[in-house]
């Protein structure tokens, strides 16, 4: 028996598997990049049955190689309200499947083409001409970075071969509880079941885990890995923690479906793979072996549990209960900054409920400048401050996303968002200065509106009110044309209305009454600021329309 070296063996696997997540988290944000926002529409669209919603978790998983990052996703549209939870737990389950991809490739001995991988791929990530081609090429040299790592760490382990007591303790039955503990930690601390998944295939290769430990190890990754998206729920709403807690119970229960049939399933995988080589299973089959387990873990999870996810949701609802916090707390969320589209869509729920405060306040507004006191008033122009808090922290949230890494797509997305909530704060403005500031001239000029006056501002009041209502709807939808639809017809009411407006106050200015010029221009004024709200609705629209 030769002596281990220790420091070595230490500094190679740290160092392998430093490269590894390196290439991991290179690889997932590249991918997304690639894809942009597909992500969202992929996760949103073809989530309406529980087969597609599967369907597009497996794709979605598949396409930026972490399950982690799914579900990161998921609970940041769940929290943002794009997404019910019902809809999410099929994607949950389809996601479990997706990540085996990882494991399918690297169970191949990919470890020599590491290297030029890495040079071909960064030639490609300076060619800054073609962004796709930028991305693609980023991908691969993600993928060099991994399969390098993967090297570093057999080269490091390959000692332990020689040492009869390691090899004892990595292998054998008596070890797979340990196994399944042992995977769950490390995957919990380094954040990715591909890393843990890298790591023992690593180990099977040089013979240093045996298929049924590498099996429960795996088994307690499933569980490791819901520690970031149950991190991410936890500054989120309910709606989004409920998210993450159901991919924690589903994990769990796969733990306890498969825990007491290692061994068979072992067996089973060890057919499949000496039926697809067409000879007898060899030890160097064991990667091979364990990653197909793994994929049949996920498969048979997949078809059990997909009919129960209704259910599950269900639980999940009356478990978890609604926030019991104050609505108007922000729901934006700076731990999933690194996750773009998670982060805009919650901006983009932020920016819905900042039109919702707008609207009232403009729901508000006339009744107040045309018969409120001065009370009134001062408390109408308060309720701005609270518009100008949401404004704020959203564009400091907007800037934060901002300083990430975004695709074109993603950029253009950012700059809507941002254009929509200055023409919000805009309308709050509108009602906190002007409106308010006409009807404090009319209470010092003693000015009291006629009843058909009256009448004629509070019918062009309702026609801004209806077109803001009708933009709020449409911010709440993907399709949302036949909203943006509405919207300019009751801009086109809205003139009609306005002419209405000045002809009758053109006429009320001949009218015999004392203060008629001031009634007069303190009523245009009026008038002149619902048409101004008009157009920010309008441009609202044709923000929402083009991005």
């Amino acid at each position: 028996m030769t002596d281990v070296p220790w420091f070595e063996l230490a500094s190679g696997m740290l160092g392998g598997l430093a490269l590894f997540l390196l290439g991991i988290q290179q690889l997932t944000r590249a991918l997304q990049n690639v894809a942009s926002g597909r992500l969202r529409t992929l996760l949103l669209a073809f989530s309406r049955t529980s087969p597609r919603g599967a369907a597009s978790g497996a794709l979605t998983t598949a396409v930026i190689q972490s399950s982690t990052a799914t579900i990161v996703l998921l609970v940041g549209f769940v929290a943002a309200g794009a997404m019910t939870l019902r809809q999410a737990m099929p994607v949950v389950l389809g996601a479990n499947v997706g990540t085996t991809l990882t494991m399918q490739i690297i169970a191949f001995d990919v470890t020599a083409f590491a290297l030029i991988m890495i040079a071909a791929g960064f030639v490609g990530s300076t060619w800054r001409r073609f962004p796709q081609l930028n991305s693609s090429a980023r991908s691969v040299l993600a993928l060099g970075l991994m399969f390098f790592g993967m090297g570093v760490m057999a080269t490091a382990v390959a000692p332990l071969r020689d040492h009869p007591v390691l090899s004892t303790l990595l292998t054998g039955r008596s070890t797979i509880i340990g196994a399944l503990v042992i995977g769950a930690v490390i995957t919990a601390v380094v954040q990715s079941s591909s890393a843990m998944g890298g790591l023992l295939i690593v180990l099977a290769a040089q013979g240093l885990v045996d298929l049924e430990t590498g099996i429960a190890a795996m088994l307690g990754a499933s569980v490791g890995t819901c520690i970031t998206p149950i991190i991410a729920g936890l500054g989120t709403s309910r709606a989004g923690l409920r998210v993450a807690v159901g991919h924690l119970v589903v994990n769990v229960v796969g733990v306890g479906l498969w825990i007491w049939w290692i061994p068979q399933l072992a067996e089973l995988s060890v057919a499949v793979v000496a039926a697809a080589t067409g000879g007898p299973s060899a030890a160097t089959d064991v990667p091979r072996q364990l990653a197909n387990a793994y994929t049949m873990i996920k498969l048979a999870n997949l078809v059990v549990l997909l009919g129960a996810a209704g259910w599950m949701a269900k639980l999940l609802e009356r478990t978890i209960g609604d926030d019991d916090r104050d609505e108007g707390i922000s729901l934006l969320d700076d731990d999933v900054l690194t996750t773009p589209d998670v982060a805009l869509a919650l901006a983009r729920r932020e920016t819905s409920r900042l039109a919702d405060e707008v609207t009232s306040i403009v729901a508000d507004a006339i009744p107040t400048v045309l018969n409120g006191g001065l009370v009134d008033l001062d408390e109408l122009a308060a309720r701005d401050h609270r518009v100008d808090a949401i404004y704020e922290r959203l564009v400091q949230y907007l800037g934060d996303v901002g300083r990430t890494e975004l695709s074109d797509d993603q950029g253009d997305e950012l700059l809507a968002i941002l254009a929509m909530a200055n023409d919000l704060e805009s309308i709050g403005d509108v009602v906190e200065t002007n409106l308010v500031g006409i009807g404090r001239r009319r209470l010092t000029e003693g000015i009291v509106p006629s009843q058909p006056t009256t009448h004629v501002v509070i019918d062009l009041h309702a026609r801004v009110l209806a077109a803001l209502a009708a933009l709020r709807d449409a911010m709440d939808v993907d399709d949302n044309e036949t909203g943006l639809t509405e919207v300019l017809a009751e801009l086109t009411r809205i003139d009609q209305a306005s002419r209405r407006a000045f002809i009758h106050l053109a006429r009320r200015l001949r009218a015999d009454e004392p203060n008629r010029i001031r009634a007069f221009e303190r009523e245009m004024e009026i008038v002149g600021q619902l048409q101004r709200i008009a157009a920010l609705t309008g441009r609202l629209a044709k923000t929402l329309r083009t991005e």
